[in-house]
C-alpha cells in the first residue's frame, strides 16, 4: 500500500465517509481510491471545471476551493489540493444519514493536505 493510499484510508475513519479518491485536477488521472464507493475520475474533473468556468463567467474571482453536491442519500464533496504542478482533487462520498456536512467539511478540508504528506 502506497503512502497516498494509507492517507486516503485514514479519511475513511471520519463519520459517514464511504469512499475517497485522489485525482489529477487537469488530466483526470486517478492516483488512488479507498472505500466502498468512488466516482469516475474524468467526470469529477469535468464537473469541477464546469463549475469553475460557470462561476468565472458569473464574475466570481479566485479558484474554487471545494464543491458540494447533495443527493437524497449522499453528499459528494470535492476539495482542491494545491501543490506544485497540476492541482489535485480530493473527492469524498459521505452517507447523508450518518454525516453532519459542516463537521465533515471542516474535518476533511483540514486533512486534505495530510494525504500527500
Amino acid at each position: 500500500m502506497s503512502a497516498i493510499e494509507r492517507g486516503l484510508a485514514k479519511l475513511l475513519d471520519a463519520p459517514g465517509v464511504t469512499g475517497v479518491a485522489l485525482v489529477d485536477g487537469v488530466t483526470g488521472l486517478t492516483y488512488a481510491v479507498a472505500g466502498e464507493e468512488t466516482e469516475d475520475a474524468s467526470e469529477l474533473c469535468e464537473t469541477t471545471a464546469l463549475i469553475a468556468e460557470s462561476l468565472a463567467r458569473a464574475g466570481a474571482r479566485g479558484e474554487v476551493e471545494s464543491v458540494i453536491v447533495t443527493s437524497a442519500r449522499r453528499h459528494y464533496v470535492t476539495f482542491l489540493v494545491r501543490r506544485q504542478g497540476d492541482p489535485l482533487l480530493l473527492s469524498a462520498i459521505l452517507d447523508r444519514a450518518r454525516t453532519n456536512i459542516a463537521l465533515a467539511m471542516r474535518d476533511l478540508s483540514g486533512r486534505a493536505a495530510e494525504v500527500l504528506a
